[in-house]
């Protein structure tokens, strides 16, 4: 019984070499562990940038807000210090022109206002607007600041209203003031736009981007903006799809942390804030570079180390694969010498002690496929050797010299066994060649098998193939005998298919695997008949019936030595599709004779055999010495016809 050791499976990356799944192994979690230490990093470097500028956006919007309100309040102190001038109260009083002017001689010296307008406080009509001189008598857009200024005077408070409105599609912050004289007698209105020169302004004291966008007619549009004009056109599709207070705008090839205020309440101007978050993390990319080339470094440093540290594992290991394959070429002394101590030197001491072993199973194999066929020695060696058999359906071969003792007259034994060795080194290599085993020599006979120990299907077909070669080589041999001076051989071939025992025989102490049954003593029976009827190959019906790809000439039914059945025997001739046209019509022919011939007609069965004769003279194949037989056996039945005549012939000798 043979050990096997199943090793787990486990999840294993795919390199065709040890040493790269070794370096894999120890290097990919060092890198996915760099790489996840990196990519937290960059994380937290990107979120800590991100509330940096979300932190001081927010302190800019608050700055944004407190600039427009000083600037509200210094101006609301300087118009209530020039209206309260006298000169000024007297030209409110008077024509259009003359008010216009001292309102423009107000707004020179309001060096932060944009615009400054008077409305009547009786009827909220525009009297004067430096914005627009040639426009009074209408109601100003910025009413509703009028209607919050009086609602505050009513309760009792100061009347001061401010707001960031839309005027001509522009946005302005406009601040509503009482003119009294001494009476409430009318409503300035100062204003300064909120766009262009304010951000510019505004953009030198905070480190981002100022933007003023409004909404007009559903559509964002910018009022002023200190960002490159190639990103303003990008700024307002991209603000179209920011959401809550907070976004990340794409601009250009960067990303922009947006702050949105809005300025009014109605939010349709809303001030924007923005800061490159590359420009934020610049400082701290640099610092990424440094770590990112330390962790280079690191791997570097790593994969050298362990890169001499899988040699030193993988080189025994390429010392063990070689030896192996020295090994498995057959090179059985290759020894590996591995001085190490620890497992590794356990494995080449095995590996060592497994080299000698196999060194000396060789040995013993070698001998033994000398002494038996090599089927028979890995039977033998890789099976309990034991005494029993098995029944089996095999097809054996019993080969024999004709004439051997007047061949060997005359001749030194040391001849004769050189001959003989000769002779059985062709017959052995034919029949191995053929699956068939050779499973012993008998002075100069030889017994193979063929579907033994080793089964074959096709056993029967390649015993007779390999008889046929058999005739062929044997040709060949006797000529370089005869160029020798010598004696060709003359041998005969029986084989038969039966159902036989095959297994160990013998005793305990010595074994021999062989094959016994009535079916082997039939096949040395069809041997001995060669010399009976000058075929060199006799085959049984059963083997003939079980090798149906050759042209068999019929021979007789006979009864031979020691067997009370008789059996139908045959002489192969050739494969079918090898047969002329003259052979298959003479076996014909001769088959046409034996049937006459176990009739009893045998004056019909003479006129047969020699139309038989005269066919086979011209076809090599056939054997002659066949016809000279049954001529004798025609002439003693037709001059003593026998009485209980059957068609079997019996031999009482082999």
């Amino acid at each position: 019984m043979v050990a096997t050791v199943t090793e787990r499976p486990v999840i294993s990356l795919q390199f065709q070499h040890f040493q790269t799944r070794l370096l894999a192994y120890l290097l990919l979690p060092m890198l996915l562990v760099l790489g996840a230490i990196y990519l937290a990093i960059d994380h937290a470097n990107t979120n800590n940038a991100a509330a940096i500028i979300k932190r001081d956006l927010e302190i800019g919007v608050n700055n944004f807000n407190a600039a427009i309100n000083d600037r509200n309040d210094n101006l609301a102190i300087a118009s209530d210090a020039l209206t309260g001038d006298y000169a000024f109260r007297q030209a409110y009083n008077t024509d259009h022109l003359t008010l216009l002017s001292a309102m423009k001689n107000l707004l020179g010296r309001l060096a932060t206002a944009d615009f400054i307008a008077m409305v009547d406080a009786n009827t909220h009509q525009l009297r004067v607007d430096t914005r627009r001189p040639d426009l009074q008598g209408v109601v100003p857009e910025w009413l509703p600041l009028i209607t919050a200024a009086e609602a505050l005077d009513n309760r009792g408070q100061y009347p001061e209203a401010s707001s960031v409105s839309l005027l001509d599609g522009h946005p302005y912050h406009i601040t509503v003031l009482p003119f009294l004289n001494p009476d409430l007698t009318g409503w300035i209105a100062i204003g300064f736009d909120i766009g262009g020169s304010f951000t510019e302004d505004f953009k030198k004291t905070v480190s981002a981007d100022v933007s003023v966008l409004f909404n007009d007619n559903s559509s964002w549009q910018i009022s002023g903006s200190t960002l490159p004009e190639l990103l303003q056109p990008q700024l307002t599709s991209a603000f179209q799809h920011g959401s809550g207070p907070y976004s990340l705008l794409r601009l250009g090839d960067e990303d922009y942390v947006s702050l949105a205020n809005p300025l009014n309440e109605a939010g349709s101007v809303q001030v924007l804030l923005q800061r490159s978050l590359a420009a934020q993390l610049q400082p701290f990319n640099e610092l990424q570079q440094r770590l990112f080339t330390i962790f280079a470094i690191g791997v570097f440093v790593l994969l050298i180390a362990l890169t001499l540290m899988s040699r030193n594992v993988t080189r025994p290991l390429e010392l063990l694969t070689h030896g192996a394959r020295r090994i498995a070429s057959g090179d059985y002394q290759q020894q590996v010498n591995i001085p190490d101590q620890d497992e590794i030197g356990e494995l080449a001491a095995a590996f060592n002690g497994m080299a000698t072993g196999l060194a000396e199973k060789e040995k013993v194999r070698a001998l033994l496929g000398k002494v038996v066929s090599p089927e028979i020695a890995n039977e033998l060696l890789n099976n309990q050797m034991e005494l029993g058999g098995e029944e089996r359906e095999i097809t054996i071969m019993f080969t024999d010299i004709r004439g051997f003792t007047p061949f060997c007259e005359g001749k030194s034994p040391r001849q004769i066994l050189a001959l003989l060795n000769d002779y059985f080194t062709m017959l052995a290599s034919v029949i191995e060649a053929h699956n068939g085993v050779v499973d012993k020599y008998i002075g100069d006979a030889v017994m193979a098998l063929f579907g033994a120990p080793v089964p074959d299907a096709a056993a029967p077909t390649q015993a007779v193939r390999a008889a046929l070669a058999v005739k062929n080589a044997l040709a060949e041999l006797n000529k370089t005998f005869i160029a020798r001076g010598l004696q060709p051989l003359v041998m005969g071939i029986g084989i038969n298919t039966d159902r036989v025992v095959v297994g160990n025989m013998g005793s305990q102490s010595r074994l021999n695997y062989t094959a016994i049954g009535d079916g082997v003593n039939l096949a040395s029976r069809l041997e001995g008949l060669q010399k009976r009827y000058g075929s060199a190959v006799i085959v049984s019906a059963s083997t003939a019936v079980a090798a149906p790809q050759f042209l068999y000439l019929p021979l007789d039914q006979v009864r031979v030595k020691g067997k009370h059945l008789s059996v139908e025997i045959f002489e192969p001739l050739c494969e079918l599709g090898h047969a002329s046209a003259a052979l298959m019509e003479s076996a014909t022919l001769f088959k046409g004779f034996l049937q006459q011939w176990r009739q009893g007609a045998w004056q019909a069965a003479a006129q047969t055999l020699e139309l038989y004769a005269s066919t086979a003279a011209t076809v090599p194949e056939l054997n002659n010495n066949l016809i000279m037989l049954y001529r004798q056996r025609l002439h003693q039945c037709i001059q003593s016809p026998p009485a209980d005549w059957d068609g079997v012939c019996a031999f009482d000798e082999k």
